[in-house]
């Protein structure tokens, strides 16, 4: 299976969620840390995501060095995260998954609430 996840820097980051992209999408990313298990065990599933959702851009960005400054800027706390951005220049969408009250101890979000993530706000 062909690899269909993008690594972003910060200045794309910024370029998606801050209406940098005039193109109509719907893109996700994951923010992740090297050092995080559960970051880690949620890329296996988080890959098989580009061949259910074809119509989706997929991204990954590795909040090591920006970590704190992207947290406060988009309101946000924690790895793994992940959002769901509806790009459309200026009316540019983000969301992000809820945290959740149970986590798995394992990826820390369940599949089937990610799943459900995108298929309501793709």
């Amino acid at each position: 299976m062909e690899n269909k996840i993008t690594r972003i820097d910060r200045k794309s980051l910024e370029m998606i969620l801050d209406g940098g992209v005039e193109e109509q999408h719907a893109v996700v990313i994951k923010f992740y840390g090297e050092h995080c298990y559960l970051c880690h065990n949620l890329s296996t599933f988080y890959k098989e995501l580009p061949e259910i959702y074809e119509d989706v851009k997929f991204y990954a960005f590795n909040m090591a060095n920006d970590g704190e400054y992207i947290e406060k800027k988009y309101g946000f706390e924690g790895i793994p995260s992940i959002c769901l951005a509806k790009t459309s220049g200026v009316e540019t969408q983000v969301k992000f998954l809820k945290e959740p009250k149970q986590p798995d101890k394992e990826t820390w979000y369940y599949k089937d609430d990610i799943k459900k993530f995108i298929e309501t706000y793709k």
